[in-house]
């Protein structure tokens, strides 16, 4: 299960990007509805239930919960090295092993989903002040825990006073508090189902898992090919980072030597009869292209060389002339050791990004087939809640996407401020 940290309200959370199954993610989440007050056993149980719950939904589905004190990032266990999204802290492991889950921005995953983008007027609420809707959310978000982080009375608190907050961003009604909201990733829409009648957070949950294990496994496969192809990605990026570099000061190299014998053919031209000395301004300019030198060229090649051999006593010039053009003609500079092992490494780089590519594309089709919406149906049918036709949902509400309703009967709400799902 996960904790969001207290440093971020709970409508600048519920608007952040979420990974899905593709991107290391989750295939779904789900946001317990809770107060003190009204269910005291079901909050509890919850809580009291919460290694359990981890060890169920596993990193298929993520459960989270506001953390009653602000997340601490443990120096003992850093975050992987392709994204920084959900941390440890001290004393806290991360359910499913070291992998991050939640995105912080669109820019750093263009895949990641986003439940809410409109704001619904005012600063949004933010410990004691307000937090302007432009203000950048602090690079700890949420962390992993196997285990309950803190108190069972703080945790309960906690959550407590983010009921109403997730109300209106759900536009959950009071009628339907105590409910679960269930958000399908993977179909963009979501859940919420009511929890009446000693109903508990793990047993619901517990039947949509059983719906969809038996994909699972492939899930497993595919999401450990994802993190092999991420890691060989991490070692391109420094292999190609290296070769650049070298390929970089080999190219420099090679045009700083031809620089050099450019500017002394074209002094020394000064020394040769006119014939030749236009001969060796051409040479000057046709060493400005890298590229071999073709048939028709030879001859003045030639007599140019013959000329230099005749003029320039210790025959220097027309030596580096002839290994420049050796050079040309054998592919230089990109034909040097380090431009193309360049070429090798990009070549790999690209084949680790299609890999990278089918591989989430397997993954989103996992996703479909998972068929968590009808697995949430069908675990609150066995609960003897029904699917409302028309449910009556508070408006204006955050949320982009469908939400539905499961409950036993339709809820009894006066019209004003509601708005039919």
């Amino acid at each position: 299960m996960y904790s969001s940290d207290v440093d971020l309200s709970v409508e600048a959370f519920l608007r952040l990007p979420f990974r899905t199954l593709s991107g290391g993610g989750f295939a779904g989440m789900v946001f317990l509805l809770a107060r003190s007050a009204d269910a005291p056993d079901l909050q509890r149980g919850f809580f009291q239930h919460w290694s359990d719950i981890d060890d169920l939904t596993g990193r298929y589905i993520a459960v989270f919960s506001p953390s009653p004190k602000k997340l601490r990032l443990s120096a003992e266990h850093p975050h992987s090295f392709y994204g920084p999204e959900t941390f440890c802290v001290p004393g806290v492991e991360e359910a499913g092993g070291p992998r991050n889950r939640l995105y912080l921005s669109s820019r750093e995953s263009p895949g990641a989903v986003r439940m809410g983008t409109r704001q619904l007027g005012g600063s949004m609420r933010h410990g004691a002040g307000a937090e302007p809707s432009t203000a950048r959310p602090p690079r700890l978000i949420a962390a992993a825990a196997a285990e309950l982080p803190h108190g069972l009375d703080e945790h309960q608190r906690a959550l407590t006073l983010t009921v109403s907050a997730m109300q209106r961003f759900f536009g959950i009604p009071g009628s339907l508090v105590p409910c679960a909201v269930i958000v399908n990733l993977e179909q963009r829409n979501a859940f919420a189902v009511a929890l009446k009648d000693g109903i508990s957070v793990y047993d619901l949950l517990k039947r949509i898992m059983t719906r969809i294990e038996h994909v699972i496994p492939r899930i497993d496969e595919a999401e450990a090919e994802r993190v092999v192809a991420l890691e060989a990605r991490h070692r391109n990026r420094d292999r190609v980072g290296r070769l650049r570099s070298s390929a970089d000061n080999a190219r420099a190299h090679w045009v700083a030597h031809k620089r050099r014998l450019i500017d002394d053919l074209q002094a020394f031209s000064g020394r040769l009869a006119p014939q030749e000395a236009d001969l060796c301004s051409w040479m000057a300019q046709r060493l400005e292209r890298d590229e071999p030198v073709v048939e028709n060229e030879w001859t003045s090649v030639r007599a140019l060389l013959r000329a230099l051999v005749t003029t320039e006593p210790h025959g220097r010039l027309p030596r580096r002339l002839r290994r420049t053009l050796a050079g040309l003609n054998s592919g230089r500079p990109e034909h040097d050791e380090a431009p193309r092992r360049l070429a090798v490494a990009l070549a790999e780089a690209e084949a680790t990004e299609l890999r990278i590519g089918r591989v989430k594309g397997r993954l989103d089709e996992l996703g479909r087939e998972l068929g968590l919406d009808a697995a949430v149906v069908g675990a609150a049918k066995d609960l003897g809640l029904t699917m409302m036709e028309e449910p009556c949902l508070l408006a204006p509400r955050g949320l982009d996407w469908p939400l539905m309703v499961l409950d036993e009967q339709e809820p009894h709400a006066l019209n004003h401020g509601y708005e039919r799902a």
